[in-house]
């Protein structure tokens, strides 16, 4: 099932024909994530059919042969991208539990194009730490701006 793209909604180039962090993505979804997608899909699509509940007790979003079930290996696109999870929002910016900080997944080749001013580096450093204690109650060290 593929979702029709308006314009501004087509990824934008520096991700455009990647989808490195798409291939056994494990990107941990509110319930506020679930929730947006159902809704924007307009019921096109069901919580089982996107994710499942992880060993920890997160929801995850499902992998379909080796890529998470929204990307359409065809065009190289989200099919959900103007409603995208928070986490993939936030991508490549992930919280590292051992340093206790956010930095860049190794996995994307395009780090550098992200986050070019370190003034929204460390906000959205903060949004993030928010994100994992409020949304997904994940217990994180202080929520500064590092």
């Amino acid at each position: 099932m593929i979702l029709k793209h308006k314009s501004k909604f087509i990824m934008k180039n520096k991700c455009k024909n990647c989808g490195k962090c798409c291939i056994e993505t494990e990107m941990i979804l509110s319930q506020q994530d679930i929730d947006l997608i159902i809704r924007k899909a307009l019921n096109q699509y069901n919580k089982n059919n996107f994710v499942f509940k992880n060993s920890n007790g997160h929801f995850q979003l499902k992998n379909l042969e080796g890529r998470c079930v929204f990307y359409n290996l065809k065009s190289n696109i989200c099919r959900i991208y103007e409603f995208r999870p928070q986490g993939c929002r936030f991508y490549p910016l992930i919280y590292d539990f051992q340093t206790e900080n956010c930095v860049f997944d190794n996995d994307c080749p395009r780090t550098q194009l992200f986050y070019e001013k370190n003034a929204d580096l460390k906000k959205n450093c903060k949004k993030l730490k928010i994100f994992l204690k409020n949304q997904l109650k994940i217990e994180i060290s202080e929520i500064s701006e590092n």
